[in-house]
């Protein structure tokens, strides 16, 4: 029972390395602001790291 749950935490904690999916960072075609203008869309982009891109 120990081993199954040794194999369980070790495919726990790869899962946990790998990188997730969730949230595609692509990059800013736009401009890195930490607010945008009223009538801009914000984006997430590996660019602007943690302000927004704005297009």
């Amino acid at each position: 029972m120990r081993i199954i749950y040794v194999v369980f935490a070790v495919f726990l904690m790869a899962l946990m390395a790998t990188p997730g999916k969730s949230q595609s960072k692509k990059s800013c075609n736009g401009y890195c602001s930490r607010t945008c203008a009223k009538g801009e869309k914000e984006e997430h982009a590996k660019d602007c790291r943690r302000m927004y891109c704005c297009l």
